[in-house]
């Protein structure tokens, strides 16, 4: 699996309100980092935010860019837009190295670096 059909899929899980599969795309130690602050600290401690999130019942999220970042395939750079708050994110997602370099290994992400949040003024966007 790539780390783009990853990333897919954890956000299908997002959409999907599947709290337990989006905890099983994130390494138990994985980090939150916003504006060069770490602001969340492993996945259980990231789980409060997914449940607050589907508080309310419209919560998604939309891929409206991807790209590797500087070329590494373990960092993928994505604008994501929220549907339910109308947010427009930019975040890097860092995948911990495939060891054995087959493309089978679990795609777990240790790292999300949000680079901006803004409110998105085009709602048709």
């Amino acid at each position: 699996m790539s780390r783009i059909t990853a990333l897919q899929d954890y956000l299908s899980s997002y959409n999907a309100h599947d709290i337990t599969k989006i905890i099983d795309f994130l390494h138990p130690k994985c980090r939150v980092v916003f504006n060069g602050h770490l602001v969340l600290d492993g996945a259980e401690a990231m789980r409060h935010t997914y449940e607050q999130d589907f508080c309310n019942s419209n919560a998604s999220a939309i891929l409206l860019e991807h790209s590797y970042d500087n070329g590494d395939e373990d960092r993928i750079r994505a604008l994501i837009r929220t549907t339910h708050d109308n947010h427009l994110i930019d975040v890097t997602y860092v995948f911990e190295p495939n060891e054995n370099g087959d493309g089978n290994s679990k795609q777990r992400m240790i790292e999300h670096i949000i680079h901006s949040v803004t409110h998105n003024r085009d709602e048709n966007k």
